[in-house]
């Protein structure tokens, strides 16, 4: 899946799980500083995740920068060949 499509799927999913949130969500913007993310919300876009990428997202314990923002969540899950 290339870049742009990844990040146009990715954001509209986060902003349908948080329609409170105001504000334009880039491929930079920090998503748990924002509130686009949080524990609970973090469970919910693996799943997501690894349904638009269409293989298991492995998640070890130094993976959380991965999910910072959209970008580095591309770079890391979004990128690979599936």
């Amino acid at each position: 899946m290339d870049r742009q499509t990844f990040y146009d799927k990715l954001r509209s999913f986060l902003v349908g799980q948080r329609p409170d949130l105001d504000g334009e969500l880039e491929p930079d913007t920090q998503l748990w500083t924002t509130g686009y993310l949080d524990s609970f919300g973090l469970i919910e876009t693996i799943a997501f995740l690894e349904d638009l990428v269409s293989h298991p997202i492995e998640i070890g314990a130094d993976d959380l920068p991965n999910f910072f923002t959209i970008e580095a969540m591309y770079d890391r899950f979004g990128a690979r060949e599936g």
